[in-house]
């Protein structure tokens, strides 16, 4: 499996890590995990864009009008 190796982690952050790891009863590497896969998630998701609504139905009728009119129009 990779390794990741993470160097001059400041004091402050590493107790912080620490302490969230006891609370969670997990091991600092485990809690590291923890973190980036939520954060990853989170990310992930706020990438995407929204979902798309159409304002009224789309028919079959209007799609070949729309054809129609691209086609009138040499697109």
């Amino acid at each position: 499996m990779p390794a990741v190796i993470v160097r001059d982690i400041p004091v402050e952050m590493h107790r912080r890590l620490k302490a969230t790891a006891l609370q969670h009863h997990r091991s600092m590497n485990r809690e590291v995990l923890a973190i980036l896969e939520q954060t990853l998630e989170d990310r992930g998701a706020k990438d995407l864009p929204p979902p798309v609504k159409a304002l009224k139905p789309i028919t079959g009728n209007a799609v070949v009008r729309i054809i129609r009119n691209m086609r009138g129009r040499g697109l």
